[in-house]
């Protein structure tokens, strides 16, 4: 038999509005505290349903049963906020299973006495059935596990609230979702208090019903609708913590006060260690002084790897605040940079180089000619100019193939970088055409040097380094600038004059034009 009230509505309404919060929280539950909140949603509906039939149905036993299930749904409500205020707040406060699961054996040990009370009266000592106009309700005395079990759930209630205020407002939520999350469960331990309490005119009709309502509303209002459960909570912790860079927070004195995670496996330490120490005994190429103040990036070596470093000051008011320090592995960028750099470097090298003789080339003898030249306006000091061409050097290629006249020419390349000074530019001009260029030498010291080539050329062991019996010989041509008057251009023509006398004049000699002096 069923009765049809008034007091049917309180439940009912509160019903609808959890089962509307459950389902908005079902879309989020990927989140960390989504499912515990999904929990919590399923345990308030779980009661409510547990009170709204109790006051429809009139029989003692029918009225005993729904008192049970109700408080299987009041014991299980502070464990799930616990558990959300926990999983929510992941860095704030983290607890074994084990741990949980001990929060959870009070509880169990409630809802077991609960369904064998009539062999004890640990949970309700009598019950009473009362006609309050035209409704049938149940007065009941609680025994004093009830009364445990209250304490208990108050206390897991309190503390779960005040670890999740603290971690809202650790990840700078706004006021209104801290008050939702601090209000909602203080408002339904206070009208839970009351409807126990001496002063409830109605003990028939429990008011924790009308408490509920308005703190799913809060934290349907405060949490879902805020987006609480869209995003990630306390976010900068979080972040810090699985940063693949290492952080760590120093002192003014350099003492080590925090580390995340990637700190400790890049110096293979564990926390307790890394904050006992000092930053200059972790790594002593970064001294204080070059972590205050604007002094850009620092790059430090630590296992191996380099690290570039980027300081925050955590106190922009307070010049002796702690300073965090970033560690950003920059290996495989400074690798990267340095093959970058060898490949330029051997492009640069290729395009100013002989590919056979490994001697420079044209371009780069240019180059270098006109910036000595700018340096002679500038200065009045001498420069030389030796152009040189080897003797009959198409017999050994017909004689003895191209392969064997390669294999003089870099012997003869050989012989050119013994005898230069480290001054001095050599280069392949083409073919079997050599130059040199001599910053800072007069005519009698290229002649004297030209000399010391041409005989270093005619003595070289040509059989043993081509295999064949064969000899070379060069004809050098010498020229000399003493003034900024001249042009690059000139000085070629006239050396490469010299060269032409030389081979007229049977070769294997050195002549000096004097057009230039």
């Amino acid at each position: 038999m069923f009765q049809l009230t008034v007091w049917s509505l309180p439940p009912l309404i509160t019903a609808i509005v959890a089962v509307a919060a459950y389902r908005r929280s079902k879309v989020r539950a990927y989140v960390p505290g989504g499912h515990a909140l999904r929990f919590l949603f399923a345990a308030l509906i779980f009661w409510i349903m547990a009170q709204l039939l109790g006051t429809l149905v009139v029989k003692p036993n029918a009225k005993l049963l729904v008192e049970q299930l109700s408080l299987v749904g009041i014991t299980l409500v502070p464990v799930a906020w616990f558990m959300f205020a926990l999983t929510y707040s992941q860095r704030v406060l983290k607890m074994s299973r084990r741990l949980m699961n001990c929060a959870c054996l009070l509880p169990f040990i409630t809802v077991c006495l609960a369904f064998t009370n009539g062999s004890h009266g640990l949970i309700w000592e009598t019950w009473t059935m009362i006609e309050y106009k035209g409704y049938i309700g149940l007065v009941t005395t609680h025994g004093p596990w009830f009364f445990l079990n209250a304490v208990y759930s108050y206390g897991l209630m309190l503390v779960a609230t005040a670890i999740l205020t603290f971690t809202l407002s650790q990840s700078e939520q706004h006021y209104q979702t801290v008050l939702a999350a601090l209000f909602a469960p203080l408002l339904g331990i206070m009208v839970n208090l009351f409807y126990l309490s001496p002063l409830n005119p109605l003990p028939w009709f429990d008011f924790t019903t009308v408490g509920t309502l308005v703190g799913i509303l809060l934290l349907d209002l405060g949490i879902l609708r805020k987006g609480l459960l869209s995003r990630t909570p306390v976010l900068r912790e979080r972040v810090v913590e699985y940063l693949t860079d290492p952080v760590l927070v120093i002192s003014d004195s350099g003492n080590i006060l925090d580390a995340n995670q990637s700190a400790m496996h890049a110096w293979g330490k564990a926390q307790d260690h890394i904050l006992q120490t000092n930053i200059q005994q972790l790594i002593d190429t970064l001294p204080m002084s070059r972590l205050r103040g604007n002094h850009g990036h620092t790059e430090v070596t630590i296992s191996g790897q380099a690290y570039e470093v980027a300081t925050t000051s955590l106190d922009t008011t307070n010049p002796k605040s702690d300073i965090a320090l970033v560690f950003r592995n920059v290996t495989a960028r400074l690798q990267a940079e340095r093959e970058l750099r060898a490949v330029k470097d051997e492009l640069e090298r290729m395009a100013h180089t002989d590919p056979l003789t490994n001697m420079f080339n044209r371009r780069f003898f240019m180059q270098r000619l006109n910036e000595e030249f700018e340096r002679v306006r500038r200065h009045g000091n001498a420069v030389s100019v030796l152009i040189f061409d080897l003797d009959h050097f198409k017999q050994v290629n017909d004689t003895y193939g191209h392969a064997v006249g390669d294999a003089v020419l870099t012997a003869v390349a050989q012989v050119v970088n013994e005898v230069k000074r480290v001054t001095d530019v050599a280069c392949r001009l083409g073919g079997e055409e050599f130059a040199m260029l001599l910053p800072e030498t007069s005519k009698a010291g290229a002649i004297k040097l030209a000399q010391r080539l041409r005989a270093g050329i005619e003595a070289f062991p040509y059989q043993q380094h081509c295999g064949h019996p064969l000899t070379a010989t060069a004809s050098i041509g010498v020229a000399t600038v003493t003034h900024g008057n001249a042009a690059p251009d000139t000085i070629l023509k006239v050396a490469d004059r010299a060269l032409y006398r030389a081979k007229n004049s049977g070769r294997n000699m050195v002549c000096v034009d004097n057009d230039l002096d």
